[in-house]
């Protein structure tokens, strides 16, 4: 992975091409600083890593780093290595979620005076581990400060386990930094009545995507990227394929179709458009036909058509598991139709979302109970509340001890009873 820093601290910046091989630095070469120089960097990366590993499967003896391997790893080094094994593994998204925590810990490093990208990883230590995450705190807030230390904490462990001359001896910095406390914000879940406005809003096309994403309960890359060999009407499945995995493998989930997912398929099979397999085509021009790359913009503009709060794909994915809760679906039912691997994560997410139905009725249970089941608490009549303001406001000005007095007065005359102050 060519990057942009400098060879020398104070140095004007240039693009360096690196190439780990068998777990060391196998190559380094610097370009220049322009576009062109980029492209030559990454351009001489491949040609060099082909080369390698050519002579490798030839004479797998004779295979000598061009370089001799450094003795210490570099902050850069390990980043570089990490990213390169990512990219192999992770999926798109995951990868860049990981590059962009780098390079802002990169960026971090070079605009820090006595901090440097080429600074051993031996010499990044606790003190310096929780500044970085300090800074990520006040720059972007806790729960982004959290997210950097998860990403940079993973890169510790891999970096331990595969690379040559990691410091094995010494802890993890970021580990050893505690997590802030974060920020929740709840789940937008949208009405039943906004998701159908949304759909009557919609083109016809669109409206059939909707109907497929609410009744499979669908991320929105196993619809976009869904084709007619997936879909198998005698047997009446659909099988949806994920990432989202530990480890990135592909997995290929089947599930049955019921009866408005059935119809609209063989309506879509029918008017299929395009050249192409995919079973969602774009509808609109000059796009027609093609298969969505993200279709990032359909919910914002259907759901400003239908003049509804936005909310997007996933959205969806979450008012169906809410249905299927307030339905009064079994746990089991829920994480199969949701296709979570463990149950703990189902349990998880509708707790998130607010799926309290059976914790309602566990409460319930609680309630008219004892005297309060017959006992209503009575409003205070017109006299009482006039002369309980006057004495408020009388009391209030004498300061903070009758304050205290007022609001046991208050709690007396609430309960129908009168509790004696000391100022009566």
């Amino acid at each position: 992975m060519a990057t942009f820093t400098s060879k020398k601290k104070g140095s004007p910046k240039r693009w360096k091409g690196q190439v780990w091989f068998q777990g060391r630095m196998a190559a380094v070469k610097w370009f220049g600083s322009s576009k062109a120089d980029e492209r030559n960097a990454i351009a001489w990366e491949v040609t060099t890593r082909k080369q390698l590993e050519e002579e490798a499967a030839t004479a797998p003896e004779k295979v000598t780093p061009l370089v001799s391997a450094p003795q210490r790893v570099t902050i850069l080094e390990w980043g570089t290595a990490y990213l390169e094994e990512c990219q192999r593994r992770n999926t798109l998204a995951t990868f860049k979620e990981k590059r962009d925590g780098f390079r802002r810990f990169i960026r971090y490093l070079e605009q820090t005076k006595g901090l440097s990208p080429d600074d051993t990883v031996e010499s990044f230590d606790r003190k310096k581990a929780r500044k970085y995450l300090a800074w990520q705190h006040d720059q972007r807030g806790p729960n982004c400060s959290n997210k950097d230390r998860k990403i940079l904490t993973t890169a510790w462990k891999w970096g331990a386990a595969y690379l040559d001359h990691f410091p094995l001896d010494m802890p993890d910095s970021f580990l050893a930094c505690q997590r802030y406390a974060e920020i929740r914000v709840p789940r937008y879940i949208p009405p039943e009545e906004d998701f159908w406005k949304v759909y009557e809003a919609a083109p016809e096309r669109e409206k059939a995507m909707l109907t497929c994403f609410l009744n499979l309960a669908a991320r929105k890359g196993e619809l976009l990227k869904l084709t007619w060999q997936d879909v198998d009407f005698e047997r009446g499945t659909v099988v949806l394929t994920t990432r989202k995995t530990r480890t990135g493998t592909a997995k290929r989930d089947e599930m049955p179709m019921n009866e408005d997912v059935r119809t609209t398929m063989l309506w879509l099979w029918q008017y299929r458009q395009g050249k192409g397999n995919h079973v969602f085509t774009c509808p609109v021009e000059p796009y027609v036909g093609q298969p969505y790359k993200t279709a990032a913009h359909v919910m914002k503009r259907l759901c400003a058509k239908a003049k509804v709060k936005p909310f997007g794909f996933h959205a969806i994915r979450h008012l169906a598991a809410t249905i299927l809760a307030q339905e009064g679906k079994s746990l089991f039912a829920i994480q199969h139709a949701l296709r979570h691997e463990k149950q703990t994560t189902t349990d998880r997410y509708l707790h998130s979302l607010g799926a309290f139905a059976e914790v309602s009725d566990a409460l319930s249970a609680l309630a008219s109970r004892g005297p309060a089941s017959c006992h209503p608490f009575p409003a205070p009549s017109a006299l009482s509340r006039k002369k309980d303001s006057f004495t408020r406001e009388n009391e209030e000005k004498q300061g903070g001890g009758a304050k205290a007095d007022v609001v046991r007065r208050n709690h007396g005359l609430i309960c129908g009873k009168f509790i004696p102050t000391g100022t009566e």
